[in-house]
């Protein structure tokens, strides 16, 4: 009768299984997954696109065809420029989608000339696709590890260290400590100085927008006649730019 009893009611205390602790949602993950629907829709609908090829100094119109696990599949009407691009050249791509211009970085996996006369190129997946701005100029992340390193100066005499958020030929975005970014008013020009390994740029900026919630600058850089200081910007950002896209398409 005992063991009988023991079968129907176990001793010990039953095991309580863990529950899974959910994780918190990886805003990576997130980015890729919207690019992905957002590049599926524009492949459906052959939406047109325009792709620069960093490296060529050149510009395509084509359509999108296609995506796949890893890639985004191209065609592109050939013009004056005539080659195939190189595995791993760097690229952004343009295009109109839901009543906005959009765009990203990536890299190229392959490109061959179709039986048409035109160019099929395969790119690697993006991480994100981003609306553009109202310049029309993409403004390349900054990553945190990039050794970029930026000092505001204003005509106060007041001057603070910042950290580069995004950037281009026209303007970049700082993050600022609060007691910093108080400091600073809309359309107050200021001096920077940018230093990324052995390119320093010394540009005249105004303040175009204050972020309060982030402690941002939008700045806007001042025309310069300075023929080095403008091939020092570009510089500085094409290497962020390669920065940025070997992260993207993890190339080593």
């Amino acid at each position: 009768m005992k063991n009988w009893l023991r079968s129907l009611f176990p001793s010990g205390t039953p095991k309580k299984e863990s529950p899974e602790l959910p994780t918190a949602a990886d805003p990576g993950s997130e980015q890729r997954l919207e690019a992905r629907r957002i590049l599926t829709r524009a492949s459906l609908g052959q939406r047109g696109v325009m792709v620069h090829s960093s490296q060529l100094g050149a510009s395509w119109q084509g359509s999108f065809c296609g995506i796949e696990e890893t890639e985004v599949l191209l065609s592109l009407e050939l013009n004056e420029v005539r080659a195939l691009f190189t595995p791993g050249d760097f690229c952004t791509v343009t295009f109109d989608y839901d009543e906005h211009a959009h765009v990203f970085l990536t890299t190229v996996k392959r490109s061959q000339l179709s039986e048409q006369g035109q160019l099929d190129v395969a790119l690697y997946m993006p991480d994100a696709v981003h609306t553009a701005g109202r310049r029309n100029l993409y403004r390349v992340p900054i990553l945190q590890d990039l050794s970029m390193e930026v000092r505001i100066d204003a005509a106060t005499g007041f001057s603070c260290s910042a950290r580069a958020l995004d950037i281009n030929v026209s303007g970049v975005r700082l993050k600022l400590e609060t007691e910093s970014f108080s400091r600073f008013s809309m359309g107050e020009e200021v001096q920077l100085t940018i230093t990324l390994d052995d390119i320093c740029v010394h540009r005249v900026a105004d303040v175009r927008h204050l972020d309060a919630l982030s402690n941002a600058l939008g700045l806007h850089f001042l025309t310069t006649k300075d023929t080095d200081e403008r091939q020092n910007t570009g510089a500085l950002v094409r290497e962020a730019e390669r920065s940025y896209l070997r992260r993207v398409s993890r190339i080593e």
